[in-house]
């Protein structure tokens, strides 16, 4: 650059009645008014209003060449095409379109590509009635003049989002036009330079541009300013100087392979103002579902000023989230307090925060977690220990039945939040409360908290408790035993400890035991009808469930209970096996529905991974086998199965077909015969070529045993 050129002050009008302002085609497309540049073209704007409001603006330097009088910026083609367009708005909207003016602001032109030099030239020389009931870029769409194909180039739809932008920032502003004059930039012509394309990339390969976070970072340092949020702080206590030491520290042993740490540590600053967000907003409406939705989202482009929209950002988001990058933050990577993950894995909490990967429970405990620790000047093991078991006890006991929706995760992180003074005396609060309900969890789970607060004044109590409810399974939910366990209304520790030992043979860490044959299973079903139903189904239990688990029957104070509960009396663990099948052994009684599930193990494997089986309500004697969920999936007949388990070890190439659908004869074949159970006789019947239409009867089970085994 000749350095004897100096820079002059101009107005956009000053420059263009000057000369013609191309913006030539080395220059990318206009970017101010892209969907995703919703902070620069806010923050920009608001900039050119204080400057139509008596403010003098200067827009720095804009430079580029001169040739024929035609201007071709170099920097500036953002600002001078912004300009162009606040100045054609303004000139619309206060009737100062003449002829004059319209041969003036044609001067702006685009020579990127035809579409978006003839949209400038239209933009200024059509007829537009401008309406405040409908915005710019709708009219402008539907006029006869403009071309659809126009919407696909990338300067046109920006300018039409700028456009409803200015429209949204300035209409309730009068007589700007002249005001306009107010804001200035920096011309200055770079003479004996052609604007070469050796030129464009050294002068824009200047300096890397800032990252997502250094930009995000710039604008929430500049918040915390105008807040007056550290007013009385140190620089060295300043949250700019402790993102840019201890937390680049911390977050530098997360980065990605590209040494680029930005996207973890936005998702850490999202998940605190997700939470913020919830504890303010109505959770009832459907704009604070969608909220979330999108605060959970995994799209990472959430700007600055929607954050400041959403009200994410205050004084109590600002205190919590600088404390704790103050206690996690270390050189050697994240500080943790517990000894141990028995009630909350610190690094995986974290981990799963910077990357996004927070289930509705785990943000519950996540916010428990980080305002505890926020919250206190010095963090004590113990105390956060014992806030973090009855927090890990309420998510847990209620995850299964809660957690379905943003409604039900705003109610949960609210409750937290109300529990949140007695997080240092948790337990004393859980033992005084007379409370049996919080919104956000299961009342089954508060209930069970205070019985256990109040039992923990012993120390036997205390450690027993705690011992078995961190069985992994169980995981804090322990209400049935001890309601198992209360003798005239008092909880009897020799029983509960009693129950405890059988439990823990019973139920590894992952659910059931494995006991061969569904030994456990079939003598529980001998003792009494413990299946449990979802919809139409009814299933054997699986480990983890809504409705047809374990913990479900567990969890209910009802008949099924009790029948694991006689069960568990009746059996000793050094002779579990033997027990269980004697149990089985002892049933006999051929009419029950149950009779053939408790002495062929068969039948349970046949139920498929959910162990489903479904009732016919109007056909008394039809059990289906279920393999999937539906009837739809391959399922099989009760009976019939029954009687081919029976007989397979002594029929050679017997095989039993099943069916897709409830309507079809289920069966097994042998020696080109078809032999199947008939629900409504109750009879087995049989058929050859699947001929169903000229069927014959068995007399009874014995009669086909008999007949078959001839």
């Amino acid at each position: 650059m000749n350095n004897n050129q100096t820079s002059e002050k101009l107005t956009f009008r000053e420059l263009i009645s000057r000369y013609t302002i191309e913006i030539p085609i080395i220059q990318r497309d206009y970017a101010q008014g892209r969907e995703d540049k919703v902070d620069l073209r806010t923050n920009f704007l608001n900039a050119l209003v204080e400057g139509v409001n008596g403010k003098l603006l200067e827009l720095d330097f804009i430079y580029g060449s001169v040739k024929d009088a035609v201007f071709q910026p170099l920097d500036g083609q953002q600002r001078l095409t912004t300009l162009f367009l606040l100045h054609w708005y303004i000139a619309a909207k206060e009737n100062k379109l003449d002829n004059e003016l319209k041969n003036t602001l044609s001067k702006f032109s685009y020579e990127t590509r035809t579409s978006s030099r003839e949209f400038c030239n239209d933009l200024i020389n059509k007829k537009i009635n401008l309406s405040e009931e409908q915005e710019i870029s709708e009219l402008i769409i539907d006029s006869s003049w403009f071309f659809l194909s126009w919407k696909r180039d990338p300067t046109i739809k920006a300018m039409l989002k700028m456009l409803d932008a200015i429209q949204k920032t300035f209409s309730n502003k009068n007589d700007v036009w002249e005001k306009l004059n107010n804001i200035s930039f920096n011309f200055i012509e770079l003479r004996n330079f052609g604007l070469s394309d050796d030129l464009y990339i050294k002068m824009n390969a200047r300096g890397k541009p800032l990252t997502d976070f250094e930009n995000f970072k710039a604008k929430f340092e500049q918040y915390i300013k105008q807040q007056d949020w550290e007013i009385n702080c140190q620089a060295s206590e300043t949250f700019s100087h402790q993102i840019d030491t201890i937390c680049t520290d911390l977050f530098w042993h997360f980065r990605n392979e590209e040494n680029i740490f930005d996207e973890q540590i936005l998702n850490y600053f999202r998940t605190f103002a997700l939470n913020s967000y919830t504890l303010k907003e109505n959770v009832k409406d459907d704009i604070f579902r969608h909220t979330v939705d999108l605060l959970r989202g995994k799209q990472n482009d959430i700007s600055f000023h929607k954050y400041l929209e959403l009200g994410c950002f205050d004084n109590d988001y600002f205190k919590i989230l600088k404390s704790v990058f103050n206690k996690i933050s270390q050189k050697e990577g994240l500080k943790t307090f517990l000894p141990d993950t028995t009630y909350i894995d610190e690094t995986k909490i974290f981990s799963d925060a910077i990357n996004n990967n927070l289930s509705y429970p785990d943000l519950v405990t996540a916010f428990a977690y980080y305002q505890y620790i926020g919250s206190e000047e010095s963090v004590e093991a113990e105390k956060l220990t014992n806030w973090m078991r009855i927090v890990r006890n309420l998510v847990e006991g209620s995850r299964p039945y809660l957690f379905n929706n943003a409604n039900e995760f705003a109610n949960a992180l609210r409750s937290i939040n109300e529990l949140l003074p007695y997080r240092n005396s948790i337990v004393e609060h859980f033992a005084q409360t007379q409370n049996n309900s919080l919104s956000g969890f299961i009342s089954e789970q508060i209930i069970e908290e205070k019985l256990k607060a109040k039992l923990f004044q012993s120390e036997e109590w205390k450690k027993v408790i705690i011992e078995f409810e961190n069985h992994s399974y169980f995981n804090g939910q322990i209400g049935f035993l001890l309601h198992w366990s209360t003798l005239n209304n008092e909880p009897n520790l020799h029983t509960f400890t009693r129950y405890t030992e059988k439990l823990k043979v019973l139920f590894a860490n992952n659910g059931l035991s494995q006991f061969e044959n569904f030994i456990f299973e079939r003598a529980l079903l001998a003792t009494g009808n413990y299946l449990l139903h979802k919809g139409r189904n009814y299933s054997f239990l699986i480990t983890n469930e809504r409705d047809i688990s374990w913990k479900r029957l567990l969890r209910d104070n009802n008949e099924k209970r009790e029948i694991l509960k006689r069960l568990l009396v009746t059996i000793s663990i050094d002779t579990l096996e033997e027990d269980l099948q004697t149990i089985i052994n002892d049933f006999n009684d051929a009419d029950d529905w149950r009779f053939h599930f408790v002495k062929q193990p068969e039948m349970i494997a046949a139920c498929g991974s959910q162990k489903l089986i479904r009732f016919n309500e109007n056909k008394e004697f039809s059990i289906l086998l279920l393999g999937s969920s539906t009837t739809s999936g391959y399922h099989k007949e009760y009976y019939s199965y029954s009687l081919y388990v029976a007989l397979k070890s002594k029929l050679v190439n017997a095989s039993y077909v099943d069916q897709r659908s409830a309507n079809d004869w289920k069966y097994f074949e042998y020696n080109n015969k078809q032999i199947a159970f008939d629900c409504e006789t109750t009879k087995f019947i049989w058929t050859q070529n699947n001929d169903w239409g000229n069927k014959q009867e068995f007399k009874n089970r014995a009669d086909v045993l008999l007949q078959l085994t001839q």
